[in-house]
């Protein structure tokens, strides 16, 4: 049900995206079931024109006419077999969309799910390895060859001597349930297999990855690397000689039943032509369609296990396809117009655990952010700020308690339309590799004044102006010569620049001046004092100078709000903002 549930959704998209595949492979499956009787049916009229006397004219016209059929049948054979690969291979470019857009739709909490990471990679596998889809494609078309060949040859020998076509089913049934133990066994052993040569992927990335490359030298990690590699390759070859090894025993076992099947038929069929009477001819057809049924089975079968062993992959992708979103919720009706006013965010109860993890990272947590205001959420590292700021752009939802935003619970937004309310800065912000104002718009490189005002508030044009093609400079080495890596200060200013340019109403930033130092820290807030006006802004930090922009100051301490109040009030309590603050300010004192 599974093959063909996945072979009805692959044809689906084929139908969709290749039309003239399907006549391409009718094509082939027409040419493939008739070439090999072409030259049987051909040998059977000479030696009975030869035996029977039917002179040279006659032995003529059916070589002349055998020729040219086996040119038509031999050139449709190879047109459509490199056709029929071309497509297949082209049909990657669509399903990698699909699987690429899924990967991007889905739920955030997946990314961070084992389970769905491993699904995922089995996934991409059919991907990754097109060769895969090609067989597939090519086993469907292979199974229907085979039983227009076997239909035939059956007809044609139970006419001649039914016991035949018993006998040589049977062994090519036994050949067939050896080759799908054979199979079973290796997909098996290639799923076991599957961590080890992620691991693999990953081992190569610390020698090449330019992410890696200070660490990799300065730590001198050349014998780590070369170590956990060789480790990871002998655990790999070990499946790769159990899987040859199932092989071996696979084809000696068909090996032998195959020179079984030639004695015995040799000896029936020589029997029937020294006692029965049969024709030379009818004995090469006999001889040769036998072969050819034998033939036509074990390719029969190698094609529906190579359909049930791919459909394995095909499967994995299908099931990633069809995994669905908890957060699109197609209930969720309501929308965000563009350029709506700064609203306002209220916690109501919200209690939070990670899945497959009991433990509460967020505990009752009741919280007003009003409309246009700047809210600092600190405390120290594992009081739960991130996971609190992931519950307001929803890349989860709450375990208890309910977020609203303008009153109204954030779950009954549409989901894409609520993405757009958000700008966000994070502590692990990405530069990716394409031009400067790319990375800042996400579109076509144009000219937009908005880019050049936003550049010049982060303090950054005069950087971008010194580039070799200014904001069209990509911003990496990998893909290009003359591409350039800001420094890390930069880099997060330019994200900044990308916040900036969605002009969401909303504006969140996690940890933004990890990267930056003391003095560059300060400036940041003086210029985004200017840039948060008319925006809900929410801070998380563990560094306390973000309060000279702040209007309140939420205080997490285990999960929980400790304190709450403005910068003033938190300080005359004399409790754990206090505290915090009281350390951090010697620091900075002493810096500045």
């Amino acid at each position: 049900m599974k093959i063909m549930g996945n072979l009805a959704s692959l044809y689906k998209l084929v139908f969709i995206n290749s039309k003239i595949y399907l006549l391409i492979s009718l094509l082939h499956i027409i040419s493939n079931a008739v070439a090999p009787f072409v030259t049987i049916i051909y040998f059977k009229y000479l030696l009975d024109a030869l035996q029977f006397g039917y002179g040279l004219p006659y032995i003529l016209k059916i070589t002349l006419t055998m020729i040219a059929i086996h040119l038509v049948v031999t050139n449709t054979q190879i047109y459509t077999k490199s056709a029929t690969t071309l497509h297949s291979k082209w049909l990657l470019v669509p399903l990698t969309a699909m699987f690429c857009q899924k990967s991007i739709e889905m739920d955030y909490k997946y990314t961070e799910d084992q389970t769905i990471i491993e699904e995922m990679n089995r996934a991409s596998f059919v991907l990754a390895n097109g060769d895969n889809l090609e067989k597939y494609l090519e086993a469907v078309n292979g199974i229907f060859v085979a039983i227009i060949q076997l239909a035939f040859i059956t007809i044609l020998a139970t006419l001649l001597n039914p016991l035949l076509i018993i006998f040589v089913l049977a062994v090519s049934v036994i050949n067939a349930f050896v080759s799908l133990w054979v199979q079973r066994k290796n997909y098996s052993l290639h799923r076991e297999s599957l961590p080890v040569d992620r691991k693999w992927r990953y081992i190569i990335d610390l020698a090449t990855d330019l992410k890696f490359a200070k660490e990799v030298r300065l730590f001198q990690l050349k014998n780590f690397v070369i170590r956990n590699g060789d480790e990871n390759r002998s655990a790999f070859f070990s499946y790769f000689d159990r899987t040859n090894g199932n092989e071996r025993k696979g084809l000696l076992i068909n090996t032998i039943t195959n020179i079984s099947q030639e004695v015995m038929v040799l000896i029936i069929l020589a029997y029937a032509v020294i006692f029965r009477g049969l024709s030379i001819g009818n004995f090469v057809v006999l001889m040769n369609g036998i072969r050819q049924f034998s033939d036509s089975f074990r390719a029969l079968f190698e094609q529906v296990v190579n359909l049930y062993t791919i459909n394995n992959y095909i499967n994995d992708f299908f099931v990633f396809m069809s995994r669905k979103s908890e957060l699109r919720n197609p209930a969720s009706k309501i929308k965000i117009k563009p350029g709506s006013p700064a609203g306002k965010f209220e916690l109501v109860n919200v209690s939070f655990h990670y899945p497959h993890n009991p433990r509460m990272i967020l505990k009752n947590v009741n919280l007003t952010i009003e409309a246009g205001e700047c809210l600092v959420i600190v405390g120290e590292n594992g009081a739960g700020k991130t996971t609190l700021v992931k519950l307001l752009m929803r890349l989860y939802d709450v375990t208890s308690g309910e977020i609203k935003y303008n009153g109204i619970n954030i779950k009954q937004y549409d989901y894409d339309s609520y993405m757009y309310a958000l700008a966000t800065v994070f502590q692990d912000y990405k530069i990716f590799a394409v031009s400067a104002y790319e990375n800042i718009t996400f579109k076509r490189n144009d000219h937009d004044p908005y880019v050049q005002s936003l550049l010049q508030q982060n303090q950054l044009l005069e950087k971008i102006k010194s580039l070799p093609h200014q904001e069209n400079t990509v911003l990496s080495k990998r893909f290009e010569s003359d591409g350039i890596e800001l420094s890390g200060g930069q880099a997060q200013k330019l994200a900044f620049c990308r916040a900036m340019y969605k002009q969401s109403p909303v504006l969140i930033l996690d940890e933004p001046s990890a990267s930056l130092s003391p003095i560059a820290e300060n400036e940041m807030y003086i210029a985004f004092a200017k840039v948060i006006q008319n925006k809900t802004t929410i801070f998380i930090s563990h560094r306390l100078s973000s309060s000279t922009i702040s209007d309140k100051i939420c205080v997490l301490d285990d999960g929980e709000v400790a304190e709450y109040g403005t910068h003033e009030e938190l300080l005359k309590q004399k409790g754990l903002y206090h505290h915090m603050y009281e350390l951090q300010s010697r620091y900075y004192k002493e810096s500045v």
